[in-house]
Parts: C-alpha cells; sequence; structure tokens
C-alpha cells in the first residue's frame, strides 16, 4: 500500500481516494471509501492512455456483469462502475487478500489437507452461482483465486463466457454461444483464456470451454495448492499443453480421498468431471458455515498488517476542512519565538560535506478537532487487528468475532468523547504517509519547512514548495534550482546560492526579491553556504579568492538586512576551501581538514578574527566526525571504534571497540548526539554497514542498546540516523526503507518502504516534532512518526 501519486484521481464517482494499492500492464489499483464512512474499495483504474481501447473496455463490462450476475460470499463481484467514463474505472469491496500464488509460496510443500478442502468446497459454490447464472468462468487459475482471512474469493471475470441473449439468437443456455467469442482464446489478445497450466483438454486444443471446463481448471488449481505445484508442471506451453491433454496428472502423495477428488475433476472427458454442487459436497462445504482455510502465519501477518493499514488510513486533507491542517512546526525566524541555536548538534561528514538541521513539518492534529477525532477511531479498530499478528491461523475466527471482513476495513461510527483513549496501532505497522509528491529530479538535501505552512523543496533542476496539509505545490520555479537548502533569514525571506549569486526569495510565492552578484566570479567566487545566525542577520558561506594556483579561500560573513559584507576572514592555506561551519555563542565554530589531520577554527562571530586552532591527535580524514558544542567533544568514528575528544585539551576522554565481539565487523557511519526519550539527556548514536544501530551514552562510552535492521539488500550501506523531536524514536534511513526504532530499548517498530519507483537509491529523513520529511529519489513524502 502507497500513497498516491501526483496524478492519481482523490475523487472516483463517490468515492474518495485514500492510497495506490499496485499497478498492473492496464491500469492502477487504489484504494478509496465513499465520502464520509462505508467500507473501503479496491478501485481499478484504466490508464489515461489506454482509455480510448475498446477492448479493454468490453473485458470491463464482461468483468462487471459477469461478477455482479454470480455475486456471492466467494465472488468478487464489482460494486460500482463507470465504464463510458473518459477514463474508466471499476470498484470491488476491498478485503485483505493476497494471491493464491504467494500462499503457496509461503507454504511450499502445499497447504494440509483440511486447508484444501475448505478452499474447494468455497470456490466450488462460487463456481456453482457462476453455472447457476447461465455462464462458463473460462478463466480459473491462481491468479484468478485471492484469499482473505475467511476463505477465497474468486475472481478474473473478464474472460467469462456470458449467456446469449435473446437479440442474438440464442437460448440464453450458455453452451457454445459466448458473448465475446467461440474458441478457447482470448480475442482481445490472441492468447489462450488464463495460463497454460491451469486450463482443461478442451481448452488446450483450442476447443470452447464450457462448465466441465471450470471444473478440471479448479481441480488444476487446488492440486497446486495441495502439492505446492502445477499437476501438468509448469515448464514450456506446448509441454504443458501435451500433458494436460493426454498424460495424467502428477498429484504426488495426496491423502487418498484428496486425491480421488481431484482425479475424478482433472479426468480428461468432461461428461466424466462431477459439477459444482457435487464438487462442493465432496469437499465438505454446505451451509452458511464452510470452515475457513489455516493459512501459514507469514500470510495471516500480511493479512494483518494490511488491516492495519486501511483502519488507521485518514483520509487526504483538504482546503476547506480546517481541522486537517497540521499545527505547529518551527518556520522562519521569528515566526513563533523559536530560533535555532548553536548549540544544537553539527554532524559533519568526510572531508566536511553534508549538514543536517532538523526543522518540523507539521504536528498531528490536536486533540479535541474533528482529524483527531477520526484517528483516534481509526487507531482503537486497528489494535484489535494485533490479534492477527499473534493468531497465527486463527484470523479467521479474528473476523467471526467482530462482524465478518468489513469489521478490517469499515471504521464504523466515531467514539463518543468520553471514550477512553486510542490505543496505538498493531506492532510493525508503518504509518501511513499524509501525501506524496514526486519531483523532476532526485533530491537528498533537507527541506526548508516555512512558517508551518510549506516545505522548499530544491534539486538541480527546480525549486517547489508544498503544502503541508496536502502535499500540493503552492508554487515551483526552475530558476531556484540548486543542490543546497535554502535558509530562512527574515520572516518571509530565504537565501540560497545559485551559481556564485546570493539570491533571497519569497517563501510565500517563490519570487527572487534580491540577488547580489559581487561573489559570481569577480574578487570572490561563492563555494558553499554554512550557516546563517539564529535570527537570519548574518549568512557564513566559503568563497576562493583569484590568481595563482591556490587561490586563497576566506569565510565571509553577509549581513542580509544592508545588504552589504560584514567581514572576511581568510582560511589557512592548508584548508583550502574544505570546510563545514557552525555559530556557537560568540564564535564562529568551523571543521577543517589540512594535511592528513582533523582541526578545529573559531572566528570572531563581530569580526572574523581567528581566535585559535586545535588539532586532534590520532583523530584523522578518515574517521566520521561528530561535535557536541555543550558538551565540549568530538567524536570520532574509526573503523568498529568510536572515541571522545575533550576539544579544549585534545585528550581522548573515552574510547570503545562498539563491535569487537560482532561476529561480522564494519566500520561505523557518522555519530549523532540527539535528547534521549522524553529529552531527558543526551544519547549518541552510531550505526555500522551490517545494519546495526547502537546507543551509547555520551560522557561515558557505555554501550546502552544495539539493534540490528531486518537486512534484505544486498548492499552494505550504513544507515543514516536521526531522531524525532520527543527523542522517543530513532530513524534509520537506508536504501531497504526508512526504520523506526524505539530509543528505550533499541526494537524496530516498523519499516516504511514505498516499492514503486527508485529501489536502490537511499532514503533521507528530516525529523520534525511528531512527523518526518521524507526524500526517495524523486518521491518526497509526509510521515507521521508519533
Amino acid at each position: 500500500m502507497h500513497t498516491l501519486h501526483n496524478a492519481d484521481p482523490r475523487r472516483l464517482g463517490p468515492f474518495r481516494m485514500l492510497a495506490r494499492l499496485g499497478e498492473t500492464d492496464s491500469g492502477v489499483r487504489l484504494l478509496g471509501r465513499r465520502a464520509g464512512a462505508g467500507p473501503a474499495v479496491e478501485v481499478t483504474l484504466v490508464r489515461s492512455a489506454l482509455a480510448d481501447d475498446q477492448r479493454i473496455r468490453a473485458r470491463l463490462r464482461r468483468d462487471v456483469e459477469a461478477s455482479r450476475a454470480a455475486a456471492g460470499r466467494w465472488v468478487r463481484s464489482a460494486e460500482d462502475a463507470d465504464l463510458d467514463a473518459a477514463t474508466p474505472w471499476v470498484a470491488h469491496a476491498y478485503v485483505p487478500a493476497v494471491p493464491l500464488a504467494d500462499v503457496v509460496r509461503a507454504a511450499p510443500r502445499g497447504l494440509p489437507e483440511a486447508g484444501v478442502r475448505a478452499l474447494g468446497a468455497a470456490l466450488a459454490e462460487a463456481l456453482e452461482r457462476v453455472h447457476a447464472a447461465g455462464m462458463v468462468h473460462g478463466g480459473i487459475s491462481a491468479d484468478a483465486v485471492l484469499v482473505a482471512g475467511d476463505g477465497p474469493r474468486l475472481a478474473g471475470f473478464h474472460h467469462a463466457r456470458l449467456p446469449r441473449r435473446e437479440a442474438d439468437g440464442g437460448d440464453g443456455s450458455g453452451g457454445e454461444g459466448r458473448g465475446g467469442g467461440e474458441d478457447a482464446y482470448d480475442n482481445d489478445t490472441g492468447r489462450f483464456a488464463g495460463p497454460a497450466p491451469f486450463l482443461s483438454p478442451e481448452q488446450a486444443r483450442g476447443r470452447a470451454p464450457v462448465p466441465a471446463s471450470d471444473v478440471f481448471s479448479l481441480g488444476a488449481v487446488l492440486a497446486y495448492t495441495a502439492c505446492g505445484r502445477p499437476p501438468f508442471g509448469d515448464d514450456a506451453p506446448p509441454q504443458v499443453l501435451y500433458r494436460i491433454a493426454a498424460e495424467p496428472p502428477d498429484l504426488g502423495s495426496l491423502p487418498a480421498p484428496l486425491a480421488a477428488i481431484l482425479t475424478d475433476c482433472l479426468d480428461k472427458d468432461p461428461a466424466a468431471r462431477p459439477e459444482a454442487a457435487a464438487l462442493r459436497a465432496a469437499f465438505g462445504g454446505g451451509g452458511e458455515r464452510t470452515a475457513p482455510p489455516r493459512l501459514p502465519s507469514p500470510v495471516v501477518a500480511r493479512l494483518a498488517r494490511e488491516a492495519a493499514q486501511v483502519l488507521v488510513l485518514e483520509e487526504p486533507a483538504t482546503a476547506d476542512d480546517p481541522a486537517a491542517a497540521p499545527p505547529g512546526g518551527r518556520g522562519a525566524p521569528g515566526a513563533d519565538g523559536e530560533v535555532l541555536t548553536g548549540e544544537e548538534l553539527y554532524t559533519a561528514a568526510t572531508r566536511g560535506e553534508g549538514r543536517n538541521r532538523a526543522r518540523p513539518a507539521g504536528d498531528p492534529p490536536p486533540p479535541g478537532t474533528a482529524a483527531a477525532s477520526r484517528r483516534a477511531l481509526l487507531t482503537t479498530a486497528a489494535a484489535g487487528a494485533a490479534g492477527l499478528l499473534a493468531g497465527g491461523a486463527a484470523v479467521a475466527g479474528w473476523v467471526a468475532g467482530r462482524g465478518g471482513l468489513s469489521a478490517l476495513t469499515d471504521p464504523g461510527r466515531p467514539p463518543r468523547a468520553s471514550a477512553s483513549p486510542a490505543a496505538r496501532p498493531p506492532a510493525g505497522t508503518a504509518p501511513v504517509a499524509r501525501w506524496r509528491f514526486d519531483l523532476t529530479d532526485a533530491t537528498s538535501v533537507p527541506p526548508l519547512v516555512w512558517r508551518d505552512e510549506l516545505a522548499v523543496i530544491t534539486n538541480a533542476q527546480e525549486a517547489v514548495a508544498l503544502d503541508l496539509r496536502t502535499g500540493r505545490p503552492r508554487w515551483r520555479r526552475d530558476d531556484l534550482g540548486t543542490d543546497g537548502t535554502p535558509e530562512p533569514i527574515s520572516r518571509r525571506l530565504a537565501l540560497v546560492g545559485i551559481g556564485g549569486r546570493l539570491v533571497a526569495f519569497d517563501a510565500a510565492d517563490g519570487h527572487q526579491r534580491w540577488v547580489e552578484s559581487k561573489y559570481s566570479g569577480t574578487d570572490l567566487t561563492f563555494k558553499t553556504m554554512l550557516s546563517v545566525d539564529a535570527d537570519g542577520r548574518h549568512a557564513y558561506f566559503t568563497a576562493t579568492g583569484t590568481g595563482g594556483d591556490k587561490p586563497p579561500a576566506y569565510v565571509v560573513a553577509y549581513d542580509t538586512r544592508a545588504r552589504r559584507e560584514r567581514w572576511r576572514s581568510r582560511l589557512p592555506a592548508a584548508y583550502g576551501d574544505d570546510l563545514g561551519a557552525f555559530p556557537a555563542r560568540r564564535s564562529l565554530i568551523g571543521l577543517g581538514y589540512p594535511g592528513g589531520a582533523v582541526e578545529l577554527i573559531s572566528l570572531r562571530l563581530s569580526d572574523g578574527h581567528q581566535e585559535w586552532r586545535r588539532r586532534f591527535d590520532g583523530v584523522d580524514t578518515g574517521d566520521k566526525l561528530g561535535i557536541s558544542p555543550t558538551r565540549g567533544l568530538i567524536y570520532a568514528a574509526h573503523g568498529a571504534r568510536l572515541r571522545a575528544v575533550d576539544i579544549d585539551s585534545g585528550r581522548q576522554r573515552w574510547s570503545l571497540d562498539i563491535n569487537s565481539y560482532a561476529t561480522t565487523k564494519s566500520p561505523l557511519g557518522h555519530p549523532v548526539v540527539r535528547p534521549g526519550p522524553g529529552r531527558k539527556g543526551d544519547v549518541l548514536y552510531v550505526s555500522d554497514g551490517t545494519k546495526l544501530v547502537y546507543a551509547v551514552d555520551p560522557d561515558h562510552g557505555t554501550e546502552l542498546w544495539r539493534s540490528a535492521l531486518p537486512d534484505d539488500t544486498v548492499w552494505k550501506a550504513t544507515p543514516k540516523l536521526s531522531v524525532s523531536h520527543s527523542g522517543r524514536t530513532v530513524l534509520a534511513a537506508v536504501a531497504a526503507g526508512v526504520f523506526a526504532l524505539d530509543a528505550r530499548t533499541g526494537l524496530v517498530r516498523w519499516r516504511f518502504q514505498e516499492s514503486s519507483g527508485e529501489l536502490l537509491r537511499d532514503y533521507y529523513v528530516y525529523p520534525a516534532r511528531s512527523s518526518v520529511v521524507v526524500a526517495h529519489g524523486a518521491a518526497v513524502f509526509l510521515l507521521p512518526v508519533e
């Protein structure tokens, strides 16, 4: 389940779209719900490029007509549709379900006999309804069967042979006549109506399917479920079709009673196969209480996760819904009295790269609002789904005790104001992103969150300001494209370096207000923005002079109010322009790399005068560094060793060989110091390439906990760490997704992963008070965390 894309519709007919479920060759699968409340629906929307293809429209009409004619508890029937729309769509009742092939993959030796009988009884009942309506399904296969917690759903009616209408001169019997053709092929594609391993002998010979053909195909599907492989093999179609037509099925060592039923279904002679009603009775099905199948635990867990995701899913915010606007969050300096102080940790990457200053990006609705009530309602309902995770194959019992599968997808009525506090969603359930936006190019720089309203995101191609409530662009401009993060310098203006120029623009509309070009190659050339004062009055950046093989490098302080240079300070020649810096109380502290060493330099904020330079023995350019100004410590990670060095004396405070007893050693990443849970005391966090995350006491160097992230990628990248504003959640970002860990214990709470898009690109996380802005390639999300 994924966040809606920019081009996805927000409404279709009476339904409001909530999320994207996936894609097919011809369309997009969306999750929706009727405006207000009601059970969820799965909407299949034809791709706009194929909307004029009349063959696709005909297939949809056949699917809708046939599924409605055979509607029943085990049939996936269409609930609503608009097949005459400019872009046609069909809505089915949403049920958390997985394809039958996924169930078999989770049980490669096949399901137990009881599970096969339960599936067989339900599918035979569905087939009985199909044949009673005078139809032939014609395409029963593992792809046409979905498995939910209470049983299967028969789908894939776009191949169905409909009864011949009187206007066509038929008798309505559904014999050889078919509303869509006279042979075993799909006339729209010229292919067989279904995968080769599940075709009947008559279909294998190119003849039209009859009701007995559906029984044969159902027998092949159930044999596949029981054995873990199709009864006639799954190699090249010609060989499979020959075996279907001429050889007996391979049923392995199935129990004799079950093998006898399936052998009857797979008889080469259509007249010798049982009818659907007799088949249902043979499997023990009857009445209203058909026993549900027992499913493999991984399938049950997947159903639970999907159910929980639907239950906690909020409807998208709208401009006319004041309760949906995310309040809170720090924006431009002076917006709410909060400022960025010099005591915040500056994290230096190798060779001085990278800077990540956390800025809030919007909080959840405050207590008492309509949006908060919806969330309380949905999370309360989701808490029930936790039983699915622990209950193994007892998912059907959980469903039955709550009024059927609609309990999984219908939030019902809001609770009264006096209701008890909402429970948290089930463990392991990732939050649903509030929105997704796709940029024209990838971004990996921190966004500027402005006045709690906009997230200004930049890349080399453009800058775009996204409304934090909806994720929709307020403005976008290609003349503000840059690989740097804009810095707020007033209540309205932000400053960014573009092509050697300082450009101040209005964050509300993106219009440029002034441009300083004196650093674009005349006397000095702008290189890298370092920082701005907490009030935005002064901006600090590096610049290089002209002349010589090694032109001089400077730190420049620029007054953004008076629009003039305040001072420039020449850097030591060994630094070049390779510097990272942050303002402290009265000084600008720079981190440089002269030769192979690491050095700190202090420049007085008033005039740029160099106050001191300090080098640290044993700390070199190969170390991953972090600095805590409040402690006066620099943290250096070298290989698997983590050290704390006193800035004033240069002496080592402590040393920790953090993974000395790990079975696989890997170099550590950049250490970060952040407030701990409840913001009581600080914690140092660091990770390594084996996807281990460590929490360490920053004053004494003792390990507090270690946690292993699920490692399902081939890359040994080191997770990038950040911490939520409350300090309760550690966020680890890698190409495999964003992991949330409990800051007290290290327990992995959930993983957020968007499977569509750039699967090999890293995720980037920028924390806010209770949300994070997540960037993945060109996709940007707003993800609630706490």
